[in-house]
């Protein structure tokens, strides 16, 4: 474990409300759907909304994180598991969305992403190929606004942990991925802008295709193990590093 914990660097969710009533809404009307359905278009969901093509992308985005649809390149969303989210109800259960219980998925959320990268180094040669291909695409999908603001976007670790080839460590991330997006949505923060979290990916997928097994998963720690900052809890976890 890295020996301090940063404070995240916490940027707002563009018209907080917008998002989560675009959100809501797309989440109960995938879990109303089958697997193996094709979710409507960015274009038609915005319309159909009246909200912008970003709102309805970020949600869609989300859902993806959370495992409830997948996205493909060129072809749309489509539904992968509707309904999955009761283990990640228990989790949040009885949790209001405030600094605390979000330092709590903090812990949680290391002690998963760091195991998933161990894994994968114990292998003598990870296909890594997935990866690699989400963050060439997410690199085209930057923009000079994802500076301003934060995204909850898991994708490339939950890409990371089926690549390890343990289904019980992905499930498991998967739960927790659905709780750390709804928490975060309802705080109407996100640690860290796309931007720099894209930085960080490209770091962690270099130290593995290196084989520096120490190296990517200290990256890994720097990238999710940070703590919370808030004015309730300022001084309270003196000593951890900051997050940006």
């Amino acid at each position: 474990m890295t020996a301090e914990r940063r404070p995240f660097r916490l940027l707002p969710i563009t018209q907080v409300h917008v998002y989560r009533e675009v959100f809501g809404q797309l989440d109960r009307m995938v879990g109303s759907m089958a697997p193996g359905e094709r979710v409507a278009s960015e274009r038609d969901l915005a319309e159909r909304l009246e909200v912008s093509r970003v709102s309805v992308r970020e949600a869609l985005r989300a859902l993806e994180s959370m495992g409830k649809i997948e996205i493909r390149r060129n072809a749309g969303a489509f539904v992968l598991d509707p309904q999955g989210t009761l283990p990640a109800e228990q989790l949040l259960a009885g949790m209001e969305p405030a600094a605390d219980s979000l330092q709590w998925l903090t812990d949680l959320r290391a002690a998963i992403e760091t195991r998933v990268v161990q894994v994968l180094a114990r292998q003598a040669e990870p296909d890594l190929a997935a990866v690699r291909e989400f963050l060439e695409r997410a690199a085209g999908e930057l923009s000079d606004q994802d500076v301003e603001q934060g995204s909850l976007d898991v994708r490339f670790e939950a890409l990371l942990a089926r690549a390890a080839g343990n289904p019980v460590l992905e499930r498991v991330q998967k739960w927790v991925h659905q709780a750390w997006v709804t928490a975060w949505g309802e705080f109407g923060r996100a640690p860290g802008d796309r931007q720099t979290l894209h930085a960080e990916h490209l770091a962690i997928l270099a130290a593995l295709e290196a084989g520096d097994a120490a190296l990517a998963v200290a990256r890994m720690e720097d990238h999710v193990d940070c703590q919370v900052r808030d004015a309730a809890t300022r001084g309270r976890h003196e000593g951890r590093r900051q997050c940006t």
